[in-house]
């Protein structure tokens, strides 16, 4: 039968159940600037013991029978920093030690020294590698695909001037011959009789497929017997073509379309009528690197014949060459760019986010890490952007959802609670020797 000293168990669950009570208060202001942190809950429940009788139930106390994470959107925080990530939405990042797998909301992510991209802990990120096996992977930030490495195309805009008085008789190729690249038994000349005899020149960097860059030198000459024609030749340096490599410096003649050198007919208004030979105007350069030879398509069609200086308006060509990833962009649907040195931008993969069908079941286990438990349940994967999933905000970072104000109201609360049923114990023992004193 219930008696007054059940009041003593009462009051000494009371003390347990609030102390642990302020523990979770206590552990939530703590993290009130822990990255990705989610607000803790002590759920009480109460306390009844054995062999009640119907009609005179009394309680035993209370008790902690959970304390239940809540998984409340925080507050993103701009950072600008690449690698700061924050989940807008439901998700939780995957990362992995070996087979462990761990789950989290802080994204504040490093590259390793291996090249990897990890957590602060230097646990592995997962995502789907753009080479990888359709599988929750670690992400490599070297592990990139660079195209248009070498030159394709190359196209060469600008005006020759047709009031010029540095002219030729007939084609340069006759003229001013050369040792063609590979070939041999031609008089050489240099760079210097061809500036003096050409009416203008500019170059044009150029990459092969190892993604090294050359150099094209394009000589335009006026034709003296025609005022309104003018001769395209072009060179590269015989470094890069003979093998073995000859006398360093020396020009070596470039066959485009077939030809020696590109006659550009002009009509009377300045505007361009035709090349000899016709578009597309092709060469095929035999490199010395051991690179693929290139063939580079050379497109001279937006050239004028004005009786202005000779200038070059606009100089194109499609090779970027190697780069190295000088920073890394994420978007929102978690696609992760390396931006490299040559401009390109190679893509890396995707951040795998994970759900669970009772997030509130995941265990804490330190490290901002959370890991699945028979109450979870099992880990749905996909995409940032996808279903259900959140997306991706890059360079911020989602702040703790611990409301300070919201946190010391409680904790006065529960502080009373604790008094009191400190008091009950003072009080029932009070009462316990008064009745000791009537013996």
């Amino acid at each position: 039968m219930p008696s007054i000293v059940n009041g003593l168990f009462s009051g000494r669950s009371g003390l347990a159940s609030h102390g642990i009570s302020i523990a979770v208060i206590g552990d939530n202001i703590a993290n009130a600037s822990t990255i990705g942190y989610k607000t803790s809950r002590a759920e009480f429940a109460d306390l009844m013991a054995g062999g009640q009788t119907a009609g005179k139930v009394v309680g035993s106390g209370s008790t902690i029978s959970a304390i239940t994470t809540i998984f409340e959107q925080g507050t993103t925080e701009f950072t600008g920093r690449p690698l700061d990530l924050a989940i807008d939405g439901n998700g939780f990042f995957v990362v992995a030690d070996g087979p462990q797998k761990y789950y989290t909301r802080a994204g504040n992510f490093k590259v390793d020294e291996s090249g990897f991209i990890v957590n602060q802990n230097g646990l592995n990120v997962l995502g789907f590698p753009a080479t990888g096996s359709g599988a929750l992977e670690p992400l490599s930030a070297t592990s990139i695909s660079q195209n248009s490495v070498r030159t394709q195309n190359v196209a060469v805009a600008g005006n020759v001037n047709a009031a010029s008085t540095q002219e030729i008789a007939g084609d340069p190729a006759v003229l001013l011959p050369t040792i063609a690249a590979g070939a041999a038994g031609a008089t050489p000349t240099t760079y210097a009789t061809l500036s003096a005899s050409a009416e203008f020149s500019t170059v044009v960097d150029v990459f092969d497929s190892l993604g090294s860059k050359h150099t094209i030198t394009l000589f335009f000459f006026k034709d003296s017997g025609n005022t309104n024609r003018y001769y395209a030749s072009a060179y590269v340096n015989s470094d890069d073509v003979d093998s073995p490599a000859g006398t360093s410096g020396v020009p070596r003649h470039l066959l485009i379309g077939g030809s020696a050198s590109v006659r550009m007919d002009f009509n009377s208004d300045g505007t361009l009528n035709a090349t000899t030979p016709a578009a597309p105007l092709t060469t095929t350069i035999p490199w010395n690197n051991g690179s693929n030879n290139s063939a580079i398509t050379l497109d001279l069609s937006n050239f004028t014949q004005y009786a202005t200086s000779s200038n070059i308006t606009s100089i194109t060509q499609d090779g970027q060459g190697v780069g190295t990833v000088t920073s890394l962009s994420v978007e929102e649907d978690g696609s992760i760019f390396a931006i490299l040195s040559n401009g390109q931008a190679s893509i890396i993969g995707t951040l795998g986010l994970v759900n669970f069908s009772s997030p509130e079941g995941l265990v804490r286990i330190g490290d901002n890490l959370l890991q699945q438990s028979l109450s979870s349940g099992e880990p749905i994967i996909g995409q940032p952007g996808s279903g259900t999933f959140g997306e991706i905000a890059s360079g911020s970072i989602e702040l703790s959802t611990v409301d300070i104000a919201n946190e010391f109201v409680k904790l006065i609360t529960v502080q009373r609670g604790f008094q009191a049923n400190s008091r009950i114990i003072t009080t029932i023992n009070q009462l316990l020797s008064e009745i000791i004193q009537l013996a």
